[in-house]
C-alpha cells in the first residue's frame, strides 16, 4: 500500500505523490491529469501553510522537554487546529457531526427504552428493549461492511432520512395513544426522579389500547430508526481522525470526542424532563427535526 499523497508532498517527493493521485482518481485524459494537478496543488498549498504557520509560533529559547515546552507544544497544537482554513474547517465537521450523533436522541433511546416500553404497557419490557439493542449491533455489522463501498458522505445522506422516518412514525403514533397528563394522575413532576415515576404512572388508561397497533408500530418505527442510525450517524463520524492532518489528529480526535459526551450528557439528562414537557409525541417530533437540521 502507497504513502499518502500528502506524506510524500511533505517528505519532497511530488512525482510520486502525483502518481498516488492518479491511482485514487482513476481515469485518464487531459481532464484526468488536470484534476489531479490540481489536488496536488491544493496539497503543497496546505503544507506550506502549515509549515509557515509552525515557524511563525516557534520558540528556540524553550527547551522542548521542559514544562514550558511541553505546554507551549500544546498551545501550537490548538493555535495549529484553529488557525489554519483546512484544520478548523475538519474541527467543524467533526465536532458538528459529533453533536448530532448524540442530539438526534439515540442514546436516550438507549438509556430509558425500558421507561418507553413500560409506557405502553408492554407485558415486558426487556425484550422490545432487547430487539432494540440487537437491531444496533447487527446494523453496525453491516455499516463495516458497506461503509468503503458506499462512501462516508453517501450513506449519511442515504440513512438519515430513514431516521427522519421512524422518529416520526414513532411521534405520530404516539400521538393516537390515550396517554392522560400528568396532572390527571395527579403526579407533580419537580425533578428526574418524578419525572420518571410520573412516566411510568402514564400507563395507557385502559386495555383497549393494549388491543390496538399502535404500540407495535411505536417498536417497528423504533427498530428502523435504530437501524438506520447504525448504518450511518452512529458509524461515520468515528472516523474522524480521518479528517485531520497528522499534527493535530489527536487534539482535533479529542475536541470532536468531548462534543460527543457532552451532547450525550445534555441528551440524557433532557429526555425525561421533554418527554413531560412536550409529550412522548412532542419529544420524538423534536428528534426528527435535529436529524432534519443535521442531515
Amino acid at each position: 500500500m502507497p504513502e499518502t499523497p500528502r506524506w510524500l508532498a511533505k517528505a519532497g517527493r511530488d512525482d510520486e505523490a502525483v502518481d498516488v493521485l492518479r491511482l485514487v482518481y482513476g481515469g485518464k485524459g487531459d481532464e484526468h491529469e488536470k484534476m489531479v494537478r490540481r489536488v496536488a496543488r491544493r496539497v503543497e498549498k496546505e503544507i506550506e501553510e502549515e509549515q509557515e504557520a509552525v515557524a511563525r509560533r516557534r520558540n528556540p529559547d524553550i527547551p522542548k522537554n521542559s514544562l514550558r515546552g511541553k505546554i507551549a507544544s500544546v498551545n501550537d497544537g490548538f493555535a495549529e487546529l484553529i488557525a489554519l482554513g483546512v484544520n478548523r474547517r475538519a474541527l467543524i465537521i467533526a465536532c458538528m457531526l459529533q453533536g448530532f450523533q448524540q442530539l438526534c436522541g439515540f442514546n436516550s433511546l438507549m438509556y430509558f427504552s425500558a421507561t418507553i416500553f413500560s409506557l405502553l404497557d408492554f407485558t415486558n419490557p426487556t425484550l422490545p428493549s432487547l430487539s432494540i439493542a440487537l437491531t444496533n449491533f447487527a446494523f453496525t455489522l453491516v455499516a463495516f461492511h458497506a461503509i468503503d463501498r458506499i462512501g462516508r458522505r453517501r450513506i449519511l445522506l442515504l440513512s438519515i432520512p430513514v431516521m427522519v422516518v421512524g422518529l416520526a412514525l414513532c411521534s405520530l403514533a404516539f400521538g393516537f395513544l390515550d396517554l392522560p397528563t400528568h396532572e390527571a394522575v395527579g403526579t407533580p413532576v419537580s425533578s428526574a426522579s418524578s419525572v420518571s415515576t410520573a412516566l411510568l404512572r402514564f400507563r395507557l388508561v385502559a386495555r383497549n389500547a393494549a388491543a390496538t397497533s399502535w404500540p407495535l408500530l411505536i417498536l417497528l418505527s423504533l427498530i428502523l430508526y435504530v437501524a438506520s442510525y447504525a448504518l450511518g450517524l452512529g458509524n461515520v463520524p468515528w472516523q474522524q481522525s480521518e479528517l485531520f492532518a497528522l499534527p493535530v489528529r489527536a487534539l482535533g480526535s479529542a475536541a470532536a470526542t468531548a462534543t460527543n459526551w457532552g451532547a450525550n450528557c445534555l441528551v440524557g439528562l433532557t429526555f425525561l424532563p421533554l418527554m413531560h414537557a412536550l409529550s412522548p409525541a412532542g419529544t420524538f417530533a423534536l428528534y426528527a427535526g435535529v436529524c432534519v437540521v443535521g442531515w
